[in-house]
């Protein structure tokens, strides 16, 4: 047997995605690559990645959020991941088994994407090859490419604790286009819990980027993640907060204080499971009001963004990397709207720069 043959560790279901083809995101056959010993990208073992495949006015677009293992040794990487796509891996809005109570926005439990209240559905082993600061990963036969990128500190200093991923292109064949990535030492069990987040040093803004399809059309921006502006619920495990701006499409009512011209919208941040996982979600509060019953839980289109959570050497929070899946969806616990006007991007928010 070939060394280079990638190693696919799935359940019997999982194969059979794994080997659908590249269109949506799946790999398939041997690795490019010889395994063989390679130093570990950055010094850093243990990566968050969020990675998706865009194309303008298509329903093949796709996305997953993972935890990649480096092996020096081997010079191997295992990849952990959740994955969608708008066709088999479509997905329904779902509560979190957390409150927003006390913090801000409406009494609601944070949503997510269904899919990612369960541990990753799929594990795939392939190779890489590191040259300077060129990363190149082999998923089979399709090809990630990334430099890895140090992390300044605010006086412009080398952070050692922390590297950045920044893509560089996929190889033939293979339909990713865009993705986000960090990486450190510290082993995915560590995580921030929401009091943490809380604390002054992680209570800042997080330059945020997002890249992916609206309604069809590719769309990337950037903005910021403010937690300086988030409160801790009642439910220890949630952090909410509020913003005011003019309401897009699909409000009829409105709250008292709110209108046409300017309305409120909600934010729920949670962590649902005790680990890196954290639920972030926002709507406008006028889409779950009407006149004659009051306000209520908005439960169709609201921007449901699963996050995984950054963390350093030395086990401290930076940030995320992470994914919106907002499919269209006509009715509650749903996904039965067209395809055509999903909302799927890829995110990152930081990373949170230290002081000397």
């Amino acid at each position: 047997m070939k060394r280079g043959l990638a190693r696919l560790t799935t359940s019997l279901l999982a194969v059979g995605v794994l080997l659908a083809g590249a269109l949506t995101g799946s790999l398939t056959g041997a690795d490019r690559a010889y395994a063989a010993s390679e130093p570990a990208p950055g010094g850093k073992t243990n990566f968050t990645v969020s990675v998706g495949g865009f194309a303008a006015n298509t329903t093949t677009n796709w996305l997953r959020i993972s935890e990649y293992t480096f092996d020096p040794a081997q010079g191997t990487v295992t990849g952990r991941w959740w994955r969608w796509n708008q066709t088999s891996m479509r997905d329904i809005r779902v509560d979190t088994p957390v409150a927003a109570a006390g913090c801000g926005p409406t009494q609601c439990y944070a949503r997510t994407a269904k899919r990612y209240l369960s541990p990753p559905s799929e594990t795939v082993t392939g190779t890489y090859h590191v040259v300077d600061n060129a990363l190149t990963i082999f998923w089979g036969t399709l090809q990630e490419n990334w430099t890895v990128t140090p992390v300044l500190r605010t006086d412009g200093s080398v952070d050692t604790s922390l590297v950045q991923l920044v893509w560089a292109g996929a190889g033939t064949g293979y339909t990713a286009t865009v993705g986000y990535g960090f990486g450190s030492n510290a082993s995915f069990s560590v995580s921030a819990s929401m009091a943490q987040l809380m604390l002054p040093e992680n209570k800042v803004n997080y330059p945020y980027a997002y890249s992916g399809i609206h309604a069809g059309t590719l769309t990337s921006g950037t903005s910021n993640l403010t937690l300086w502006n988030f409160n801790q619920c009642q439910d220890g495990r949630c952090l909410g907060s509020t913003s005011r701006t003019k309401p897009g499409k699909g409000c009829t009512d409105y709250p008292p204080g709110d209108s046409a011209d300017m309305a409120t919208i909600n934010y729920y941040l949670a962590q649902f499971a005790g680990d890196r996982r954290n639920a972030y979600e926002h709507w406008f509060r006028c889409l779950g009001y009407r006149t004659n019953t009051g306000q209520t839980c908005y439960k169709l289109n609201s921007h449901v963004k699963p996050l995984l959570q950054v963390i350093d050497d030395a086990g401290r929070f930076r940030g995320w990397v992470g994914a919106e899946t907002a499919y269209y969806s006509l009715h509650e616990g749903q996904s039965d709207g067209s395809p055509t006007q999903d909302s799927l991007n890829v995110i990152k928010a930081g990373p949170r720069l230290l002081a000397p």
